[in-house]
C-alpha cells in the first residue's frame, strides 16, 4: 500500500513516501504532483524532497516522475532523501544519482 505525506515547510515542499512505488501507485503520485497547492508552491520558489525513507521498491514509472519533478522544480531544486540501499542502488543504476541530488 502507497501512503504519502505532503508538507510545505520553510522554503522546501517534503513529500515523505511509504511503501511500494510502482506503476500502479505511480499514477496517484503524478495527479498529486500536478495539483494546485504544489504547483502553487514550485511557483513561489520552493525546493521539492522526496523523502523516501519507508519506501523499498521503486520502477522505472516512479524514475520518470522524479526525472519530470526535477525538472519543474528547476536546477538545484529537487533533491531524494533518505534513501534505503536497495533503492539507492536503482538510481544509481540508472544513473540519476549524477545528475539528482540523492541521499
Amino acid at each position: 500500500m502507497l501512503t504519502f505525506r505532503y508538507e510545505a515547510d520553510g522554503a522546501a515542499i517534503i513529500l515523505t513516501f511509504t511503501g511500494k512505488l510502482d506503476s500502479v501507485a505511480v499514477s496517484g503520485i503524478t495527479e498529486m504532483m500536478d495539483s494546485e497547492p504544489l504547483m502553487q508552491n514550485r511557483a513561489d520558489g520552493h525546493r521539492i524532497v522526496f523523502d523516501l525513507h519507508e519506501v523499498d521498491y521503486v520502477s522505472s514509472a516512479f524514475i520518470r516522475v522524479c526525472i519530470s519533478s526535477a525538472r519543474k522544480a528547476g536546477k538545484g531544486n529537487f533533491s531524494i532523501t533518505n534513501c534505503q540501499p536497495f533503492v539507492k542502488k536503482t538510481f544509481k543504476i540508472s544513473g540519476l544519482d549524477e545528475i539528482l541530488q540523492i541521499t
